[in-house]
């Protein structure tokens, strides 16, 4: 949520923004047109990937009157075909699977297909896993600039997975974790279970298996996805299971706070840019001489996997990388 109070047109938001060319002065402008309720050419522009909200350094989310202004505006230009598309997200199937009793749930969002065999791991053994139209979080409609369903559809996700029963909510989607904390909160909604990070969790169950872990002594670029701008705390996790599995993660320029979008948000309305960043992305990653690019987001694998495998880069979910032997 914007917080006009606390802006001070430092500007330092859109001059940072790696998509757009934006000088000092122009960034400061651009947001004094901003809160005034005028729309200049970064709400068409934005990619959704909410990073100007994290180099902001008096936490005003200019990113979130950004997302609001598209909305008002239509400046994204979403063609009508990709928002009826998610819009058949809200239709999906329920499904739950029982796991045993006590234990977590694990929750697949709208992404079960996508991960299905990725599930074929005994770190996932015995939980109640969900998914579809009653545990889909909505959070993906930040990047058709339409914010007001989320959290519209806030109260509903969050007493779907409540009336489970489980102390605990583990989140496989991203999205789910940002809805759950950062976004709750600011709804002033209560989440009356813990919910829990796909990454504490791997980590927590690989921990449990430190002495017999397989050692993947590869080089990694990873792929963050933009709902983890929202919560960037639980990265600590991510580093400890590189750690943990004898990973190299080289640094790079588009990698933590500098992280580049998949490009999946820019598909639908301009395929040209989209591709550009793709290839920031993949030739960033190329400099470093990794053998392969970790995803936690099995969207931003969908839609960069065939590129990482033309330029000889193994694309890997988290959760597969965690498989143990």
């Amino acid at each position: 949520m914007f917080d006009q109070e606390k802006c001070d047109f430092c500007g330092k938001c859109l001059e940072f923004c790696p998509y757009v060319d934006y000088s000092l002065e122009r960034a400061q402008q651009e947001m004094k047109e901003l809160v005034a309720g005028q729309t200049p050419p970064m709400v068409g522009l934005c990619v959704t990937c909410a990073s100007c909200n994290l180099i902001c350094p008096t936490q005003a989310n200019p990113f979130d009157l950004i997302n609001d202004r598209q909305e008002k505006t239509g400046a994204l230009g979403i063609p009508e075909e990709a928002m009826q598309n998610f819009a058949r997200l809200h239709s999906l199937p329920t499904v739950v699977k029982k796991g045993k009793e006590g234990m977590p749930v694990l929750n697949l969002c709208i992404v079960g297909e996508m991960v299905r065999e990725s599930l074929n791991n005994p770190l996932f053994e015995d939980l109640t896993i969900v998914e579809g139209a009653n545990y889909f979080c909505t959070v993906g409609y930040i990047h058709l600039g339409k914010p007001s369903w989320i959290q519209k559809e806030a109260k509903r996700f969050i007493d779907n997975l409540a009336a489970l029963g489980a102390k605990e909510v583990i989140c496989f989607h991203d999205d789910c974790y940002t809805m759950l904390t950062t976004l709750a909160q600011e709804y002033h909604l209560k989440v009356p279970f813990r919910p829990i990070h796909l990454f504490e969790y791997l980590y927590r169950e690989l921990q449990k298996r430190k002495d017999h872990l397989k050692r993947v002594p590869i080089r990694v670029a990873y792929q963050s996805p933009c709902a983890s701008r929202y919560t960037q705390g639980k990265d600590i996790y991510l580093d400890k299971i590189f750690e943990l599995l004898g990973v190299e993660r080289p640094a790079r320029k588009y990698e933590r706070i500098h992280a580049l979008c998949c490009g999946a948000p820019l598909m639908a309305r301009d395929k040209e840019r989209a591709a550009l960043v793709k290839k920031w992305n993949i030739d960033d990653a190329k400099r470093v001489k990794v053998d392969a690019m970790v995803f936690l987001c099995p969207l931003c694998y969908l839609n960069l996997r065939k590129l990482c495998k033309e330029n000889s880069i193994n694309p890997i979910l988290i959760s597969d990388l965690c498989k143990p032997s």
